[in-house]
Formats: structure tokens, sequence, C-alpha cells
């Protein structure tokens, strides 16, 4: 074979590598997982959608209580109004959400029931408008089947605990008042929480608890093709996500989280239902429920929570893991490899490294600015268009990486360009050990890698055959790797910006560099670069003007009635993109305290909309702010400002913390009508709330336009009348209400 097909074949074999690795294993792993149960579970419970408060959240309770009973389990419900309070970062900033849940919790005996215990979670609610068959029907699937399984079978050795947690969807209200009010909430000192974002896919081990090394050891030793890395985990740590688990991680709770997040189009989707959903996703994530729980089940020990590991799956094969400080040793030998190498034999100094290593820095940062912006246009900015064109996540994936591919033939890197990417993830790689060592693993094997060929290069010279076919081979195999964590990455941040496809960038001119300049010896190998970039080009274009809506990929509707209770005004508004509005002067508005929540607009005839209820009062030596709706909102928010600071403040009874000089948020979010939001705080000295609030209701007024598509997750206004307004109430001196 000449050296130059070698390119081609390699790139070829790495996307193919890694597409099939995507996909969920067939295989059962003789886990005694069984599909057609966890099936008719689905039939049961996810056939219509499940919000707190509807039909079908009703039904699925009533059914899972009873099969866990069926199980011979030991059943309890924990129900009332839940508080939570999210953390004070930029995004949440200490918000309250405040909503009913109710939490079914069934207990499996083990052999010493005075030991700490096991906990498996799933949560059985459903966003607005979406069966959930995925999220998270799969993960109540996955918890009653091992249920089944270690109910039929030895008595484990310490009790195991499920918990179909209520309210997920709605702030983890479930799982934050199991975690601070059941009793058995302290006997747990393991819990593995099941999830899905999608409907197809592996099920990617995520998420775990500080201090890892045991539990990854025996997630790894007992799991059927195990997927998931360290790199994962830290990327979701910066995400503004959360699941249940970060409840009990919050308070020191070790715990493991997995998920299938492929077909993204599903996620909180009306199309997220049991025909759309892969019964080999279903499988795998109820296969880690069963293999994991059932190992911490029947430990000698659980694992507690001592080093950190670095770990990667080899293509679902086997999970590589090691203490993260032997980083470090991969870092040093990388240096060591490369700094021993005598680069001079090959035409290059230092001085032409670092350049090589700017020159690929350039390369990779320009390009990640050309897709940021490429998607920006194409899509638009923001969560909400680019949920609109979900759907096409997919194939826009391979439109940014045949740009980079094009972008490197471009390039055409020669010695010192391939040095210098050797120097750069060389680099990346001792940044990473320092500031986000779960990423590490993959720039210190890329380097080592890379500085191993380097020193081989320098000293038999680039092209010989050994050099380049190690390094079509150990660069292609890592390449794969690469190219699956591209993927992965991708699929978590791309609402945000694809850019992290220009990884690929550095990654393929250390790896495979000599591949790559012996292809760049043909003459006309940059016309090669020039075409891949026209096509994506061209497929950019596409996307932008050729939209692929369809009943199986529709487009998300948010167009809802908004009156702004302050200016008197009324408008059809939308936080979608403006082909949702009827014709007429479109505007750009926010409401007064949610200047975060920009929508399009045009004007709309009057029309009356209910106001909640609020109302101030003194209570002995509190102040109680009481709000009330007499419907079902979907949406109820309140950003609270006091012109005193405020001491112990709690709302519906549980204490919250307030920031002194900044505002309170409060949210409720609900399909139960009478809901009731109360917050309490000292009578110490007179002062006055001012009070902005967004209010929404089902229903459009009469004469309304058509509504857009479906509900998601990020068009939750959609058919709805919202009314926005701010009160001023004082208290100690004079009492006001409204």
């Amino acid at each position: 074979m000449r050296d130059y097909i070698l390119l081609p074949v390699v790139v070829a074999l790495a996307i193919a590598i890694a597409l099939i690795t995507r996909v969920a294993p067939f295989g059962d792993g003789a886990t005694g997982y069984n599909l057609k149960d966890a099936q008719a579970t689905l039939h049961a419970i996810a056939t219509e959608p499940r919000p707190v408060g509807s039909t079908g959240h009703a039904k699925a309770q009533i059914w899972l209580l009873k099969r866990f009973k069926d199980l011979g389990l030991e059943v309890d419900t924990q129900s009332g109004i839940g508080v939570r309070q999210a953390n004070f970062d930029a995004r949440r900033k200490g918000a309250i959400s405040v909503a009913p849940f109710n939490n079914i919790i069934a207990t499996l005996p083990g052999r010493d029931r005075n030991s700490k215990a096991v906990a498996l979670m799933a949560h059985y609610d459903s966003v607005f408008g979406a069966n959930g068959a995925a999220d998270d029907g799969a993960g109540i699937a996955a918890m009653l089947e091992t249920a089944r399984i270690l109910s039929k079978g030895p008595k484990p050795a310490r009790d195991v605990i499920f918990i179909a947690t209520d309210s997920e969807e709605l702030g983890l209200i479930g799982a934050q008042e199991f975690f601070d009010r059941h009793p058995l909430a302290k006997r747990i000192e393991v819990v593995v929480n099941v999830e899905a974002r999608g409907s197809r896919g592996r099920a990617i081990m995520f998420q775990t608890s500080p201090g890892n090394a045991e539990l990854i050891e025996l997630w790894a030793a007992n799991a059927v093709q195990p997927t998931g890395n360290s790199l994962a985990n830290n990327v979701y740590q910066l995400l503004p996500n959360d699941t249940d688990l970060s409840v009990p991680l919050s308070k020191g709770v070790s715990g493991i989280n997995a998920a299938f997040i492929d077909r993204l189009k599903d996620y909180h989707m009306p199309t997220d239902t049991i025909e759309n959903l892969d019964p080999h996703a279903l499988k795998h994530l109820g296969n880690f429920a069963v293999t994991t729980t059932r190992a911490l089940a029947f430990a000698e020990k659980l694992p507690g929570q001592g080093i950190e590991a670095a770990y990667f799956d080899f293509f679902g094969l086997f999970v590589v893991r090691y203490p993260m400080w032997f980083g470090w040793v991969l870092v040093v030998a990388g240096f060591g490899f490369l700094l021993t190498a005598p680069l001079q034999r090959m035409g290059v100094g230092w001085p032409q490294a670092v350049g090589g290593a700017l020159g690929v820095f350039a390369l990779m940062a320009g390009a990640g600015a050309i897709i940021h912006f490429v998607s920006a246009w194409a899509y638009g900015t923001g969560m909400i268009p680019m949920r609109e064109r979900i759907n096409e996540m997919g194939p826009a994936l391979w439109m940014y990486v045949t740009f980079v591919a094009g972008v490197v033939l471009l390039a055409r890197p020669r010695e010192s360009l391939w040095v210098g990417s050797v120097v750069l993830m060389l680099c990346c790689a001792l940044a990473a050990q320092i500031w986000m060592p779960g990423a590490s693993w993959l720039f210190d094997w890329g380097g080592l890698i890379g500085a191993l060929l380097v020193n081989l290069a320098s000293r038999s010279g680039w092209q010989s055959s050994p050099v380049i076919y190690i390094s079509a081979l150990t660069g292609g195999l890592w390449g794969a790797l690469l190219l699956t964590g591209v993927i992965v990455t991708y699929v978590s941040v791309a609402p945000m910006t694809p850019a992290p496809v220009a990884l690929i960038i550095p990654f393929s001119i250390t790896l495979i560099g000599p591949v790559i300049m012996s292809y760049g010896q043909l003459r006309n190998s940059r016309r090669v670069g020039v075409v891949l970039v026209a096509l994506a080009s061209l497929g950019a274009v596409w996307f932008a003007l050729d939209p692929s809506f369809s009943e199986r990929n529709p487009r998300p509707g948010d167009l809802f009635y908004y009156r702004d209770g302050n200016s008197g005004k009324s408008y059809w508004a939308t936080s979608s993109t403006s082909h949702e509005l009827p014709d007429g002067p479109t505007i750009k508005i926010s409401p007064k305290g949610f200047e975060s929540l920009r929508w399009k607009a045009v004007p709309a005839p009057a029309s009356e909309v209910q106001l909640p209820a609020v109302r101030l009062r003194e209570q002995g030596d509190k102040v109680v702010l009481s709000i009330v709706s007499n419907v079902a909102p979907r949406l109820m928010n309140f950003v609270v400002k006091s012109t005193v600071p405020l001491s112990n403040v709690d709302v519906n009874g549980k204490p919250v913390r307030v920031m002194p000089g900044k505002e309170i948020r409060l949210g409720w979010r609900s399909e139960t009508p009478d809901a009731i939001l109360q917050m309490r705080f000292d009578k110490e000295n007179a002062g006055a709330l001012d009070i902005d609030f967004v209010y929404a209701m089902a229903g459009m007024p009469q004469g309304a336009p058509p509504a857009g598509g479906p509900d998601t997750d990020w068009t939750r206004l959609n058919g709805a009348r919202v009314v926005s307004g701010s009160l001023n109430l004082t208290y100690g001196t004079q009492m006001a209400s409204r």
C-alpha cells in the first residue's frame, strides 16, 4: 500500500470504530435483565405525559406502588409540598423551587439490616407534553428490573433501597425532600442514579462522587460493555445541568450516574415515546443499573471516598483506570521522550517547534471560532433557536468534522507543525493535570504517543515505514477514542457551541502527523482540503436555508399571549424565532426583574388575565408573604428584593439562604391548582418588599392566532397566557396587600 493511501484508510477506520462503539450493544451480558418486562413497564407508565398533578402521573404512581408490593418489597411513600434551593452560581442564583411531590420508596431487606444501605434512584415524573418513555421511563424500568432480579435471588449483604423520586423535572424536589427528611436517607452510603437525555445510544457513566477510585473499580469490574470516562465527569461538572444525584452528592454521599444521550431531538419532546426509544439503549441502561447495584449490594465493603481516578473505556471492551497522580508520570514521560529527541535531524530547532505549537493553536482557535459563528448564523444564537434545529445536530457534526479535516489538509503540516503540535499537546496535558485532571488522560496519552513518534522519527526519519505505520495504528486507535469523546462532548454542549470539534486539529496532527505529511506530498492534496471546506460551507448554507422539520422532527412552538402589568400593553410573544408571530411590527421585550427572558413580540388586543393573590401580613414575631394561585400554572416566578436585610427566612417551612443585598428568586411549577407559596422572615425593623413576577396559565385568549408546534423544556410558555407585574409591599409601619 502506498503511504499516502494510509490517511483516508486511517480516517475511515477511526470514524467507523467511533460510530460502532456509540451504538448500544446488542448482547444481554447474562445479567438477568428482561427487555420484555422492561417494555411492559413502559407501556404501563409511559403511554401519556405524567407531569406532576396530571392524570398520567397519578396512574403511574398507583401502578408503581402495586408493582413494588407485588415484588415483595417494603413499600413506603413520602409526599408534600417540597422546597429546594439551587446553588448560588451565575445561572441559578440560589433560586428556590416549590412544587408538590409524591416519592415512592421500596426496600429489599439485606442480611445485615444495621449496615449502611445502597440506593438505586430514578424519577417517574415527566415534563409537560412528553410521555417520558426515555426520560425517565427507561430509568424506572431499570429500577424495577433490578428490584425483580435481586428479590428473586440470594438475599443481599445489606438493604437495597429503590427510590422512585417525583418532581425531578420541577427542580429535583423529590430527591431533595427524601435526602432532607426521610429516615432511610441517613442509612444510605452509595447511590446509583439512572437517567436519559435522548432516545438511543450507550448508557454512559458520566458522573461520580469525589474520591471515586474504589467506585470506578467496582463499576468497571462488573459492567457490561462499560462506557464512560473521567473527561465526561469533568465536563458535566462544568455544565449548567443537574440530575437527582446532585442532591446526595451535595450531602457527601457517594454516587454514580449513567444515561444514554444520543438522538437529543427526542429529549423533553412529544417524540419521547416508546416507539422512538431504542430497545438496546433501554437494555444497556438497565444492565448498568443491575450490575452496579448488585455489586454494591453484595460487596463485602462498600467503596469509600479516597483517591481520585482517571479512567476511560477502550471501545466498551474494558476500562483503563489508574490514580489521578499517575497522569503526572505520563506527562513527565512525554516531555522526556520529546526533550531527548534529536530534533535537529529533522531540521527542527526549538524556535521552530514553539512556532509550530503557536501555529497549531492558531489553527484550532480559528477553526473553533468559525464553527461557533457559522452555527450561530445557521441556527441563531441561544438555546431556543438551537433547540428548534436540534434534529440537525447529527448531520451538522459531520459538516464540522469535514471542515476541520479540510483545514488540516490546507495547512499541509510539515515537521515543525508536527513537533509543535506535540509540544502543544504536552502543554495541554500539563494544564489539564493542574486545572482539569479528569480530562488529563486524553492529553496525557495523546502527548505521550506523539512524543514517542517524534523521538523515533528524529532517529530514523519520519518517512520510515515503522514511523508511518506505528503512527497509523496507534494514532488511528487513539483518534477513534478521541472522536468518540468529541461526539459525547459535542452532544452535551452543541446547543451552546459546537466549537470543541476543533480539538480534532491538534490531536490529528499529533497522532498521525507522519501519515498526514505523507499524504501532503501529493501534488493535489491542498485541493482536497479546498473541496472539504467547500462541502462544509455548502452544508452550512443548506442547514440555514432548509430546516428539516417533519412529523418525526417537529418544529417546537412558543407562541403565547403576554400582558405587561406595568405598562398595560399586550402582545403576542415568543422566546423562539419570529416565524411564530402574526403580522405586525416586531419588537424585543423583557419583563421587569427577569431581563434574562428576551422575547420577540407584536402588539395584541387587551384581554383579561387573572393575577395571583399576593398578601403580606404580620404573624407574631414573623412577617409572612403569601402567594396563592387559583388556577394551575405552568410557571409562577417571583423576584423579591427587600429594603432591609432579612433574617431566618423560610419558604413553606424550609429554611433558605439569603445573600445580603441580593434578590430572592422564588418559583412554583406545577399542574395542580390552589398552589400556595409562603415566605416568612423575622420582623425586626420596618421595611418594604419590591416584588416582580411572571405568572403563566394554560390557554390562550379567545381570538388568538394558532399556537406553534409542540412544547419543549425550553419553550414552556407555548399556548399560555402570561402576565408580569410589580408590587411594593411594606411591613412594620404600614401593611399593604393585593
